[in-house]
């Protein structure tokens, strides 16, 4: 095969690599609410949240990509209820290897003693909530105004909003802006009265202050129902979502969580694509953040990361079906944001399916006309010479950078752990894609169109950016951030705050 010279600034399309564990967060944030400790007047026991009650939805949510917070009225450590420990001398719960798990790794059992404290709390933060319950909540969560306010205004929001076990206690009295109760008219669950029977026959004497079925009674067109005895059982109401006790707490969680998925609708929807020599992990420190309040797709292309795919003749093609399979799967439309070569994706993307896209956001990224290719563009600044730190294979058709070169053309402004990252995931890129041309026309022209351009990048210069840009004539504003060619490696805040502004 003939070879096609590729220019210096192909080299330098590089995206960050895998900087955050795959999918932890990606879906966005879900809040646990537990009991601070107290001690109970009816025992004289020590009292806080029921282990299970945090550890097993927290384990449901993490498992689906969500990230979890932990907050407390008070803030600061909570204590797990004796009993709920599974290496308590009584046994009772030793069957609970996953609480175990949990509070045997120093990292998991940091979360309990660092609780967030709940008047810190935006709410705004996350897609869903839900009140634990254990021994506290009957002393610390009953009378809790601030607690109950919390709850009732999140659950004004639509989002998911749940309350399990003892935690259930709040919806005795939370009421409405209109002075109803909440449960007024839905369906809920809580820990039942056989229950409280069995727990007060195991040790002796009455456990709880009150019971939580007994007061339900006297709300008004309310139906708290039950299931037998200590089953795993939750009811959903709308987006009112409760468990009945400690073995319901997983099964709570799968509710919300399937809510959760029902809920897509009401959040924008952002599909992130990488550049050359990367893959979707390049997104690491953008990503969770971003799911807070939307919905998150990051795009791995074929032959790059994970991916199997041999890259010799992979091209554009094959990238701008990936994308478009992607976007296909959503309802509705999407923000479609490329990185460096991604642009050339996008575009394409853009004219193939106009329908689907909201908006296109360039990031340090190739923005082409119609016929145009990617090395075709460089070559108008580069006259087509080739860089010495290019290594391609015996044909040709895959192209590395040297090693010791790479981290200083694509980050210079990165910590030195992230440099030695992208020397360790780098991965030969397919030539084809750099030599394929794109086909524009009035629809893509017609998709609206918005620019990150990074003023210290060496990999696409400032001033082609500023070029492209000034070619293309239909970008409707440009935004600008003082660093290399990561701009949401570098500085992520302003990189997030710069594309939420975007309406």
């Amino acid at each position: 095969m003939k070879r096609k010279i590729l220019s210096l600034i192909i080299a330098m399309v590089y995206c960050a690599i895998a900087f955050a564990q795959h999918n932890a967060g990606n879906n966005g944030k879900v809040l646990l609410i537990a009991s601070n400790p107290t001690i109970s007047k009816q025992t004289g026991w020590p009292i806080g949240v029921w282990a299970a009650e945090v550890i097993h939805p927290y384990w449901e949510f993490i498992n689906e990509g969500y990230a979890v917070d932990i907050a407390s009225p008070d803030g600061g450590e909570v204590k797990i209820d004796s009993w709920s420990n599974p290496e308590d001398e009584s046994k009772y719960t030793a069957w609970d290897l996953l609480s175990l798990g949990f509070l045997k790794d120093p990292t998991k059992a940091a979360l309990l003693k660092n609780t967030l404290k709940l008047s810190t709390i935006n709410p705004n933060d996350y897609k869903a909530i839900m009140v634990c319950g254990g021994q506290g909540p009957m002393y610390t969560f009953i009378d809790n105004a601030a607690l109950q306010k919390f709850f009732v205004n999140f659950y004004l929001t639509g989002k998911p909003t749940a309350a399990i076990c003892h935690g259930t206690c709040i919806l005795l009295k939370a009421k409405l802006p209109n002075g109803k109760y909440l449960v007024e008219g839905k369906k809920w669950t809580g820990f039942a009265n056989n229950e409280e029977n069995y727990a007060d026959a195991y040790v002796g004497k009455q456990i709880q202050p009150f019971r939580i079925q007994d007061e339900a009674k006297k709300i008004p067109n309310t139906k708290m129902i039950v299931a037998p005895m200590f089953e795993s059982f939750a009811v959903q109401d709308g987006n009112l979502i409760t468990g009945q006790q400690q073995n319901s707490g997983a099964a709570a969680a799968r509710l919300i969580i399937a809510q959760l998925e029902k809920d897509k609708a009401r959040y924008p929807t952002y599909v992130l694509v990488h550049g050359a020599w990367s893959d979707e992990s390049a997104w690491g420190f953008i990503r969770n953040q971003l799911a807070v309040n939307a919905n998150v797709i990051v795009v791995n292309l074929p032959a790059h990361g994970a991916d199997n795919t041999y890259g010799v003749g992979v091209g554009l093609n094959d990238y701008v079906k990936t994308v478009t399979d992607a976007i296909n799967k959503v309802k509705g439309k999407v923000i479609l944001i490329g990185h460096s070569m991604a642009g050339m994706v996008i575009s394409q993307v853009a004219e193939n399916i106009p329908n689907k896209i909201d908006k296109l956001i360039y990031v340090s990224a190739f923005l082409p006309k119609n016929g145009e290719t990617l090395n075709s563009i460089v070559n108008k600044v580069t006259q087509g010479k080739t860089p010495e730190f290019f290594e391609f294979n015996k044909d040709y058709s895959l192209v590395s950078i040297n090693r010791n070169s790479l981290s200083n053309v694509v980050c210079a402004d990165c910590p030195d752990y992230m440099k030695d990252l992208l020397v360790k995931y780098h991965r030969a890129e397919p030539v084809k894609a750099f030599n394929d041309k794109v086909t524009l026309t009035a629809k893509f022209a017609s998709v609206p169109k918005y620019y990150i351009s990074t003023t210290k990048d060496n990999a696409v210069p400032y001033a082609l950016q500023q070029m492209m840009i000034k070619e293309n004539g239909t970008v409707k504003k440009v935004f600008e951030m003082e660093t290399s060619h990561l701009p949401f490696v570098v500085n992520p805040q302003q990189f997030l705050e710069d594309i939420m502004s975007i309406k």
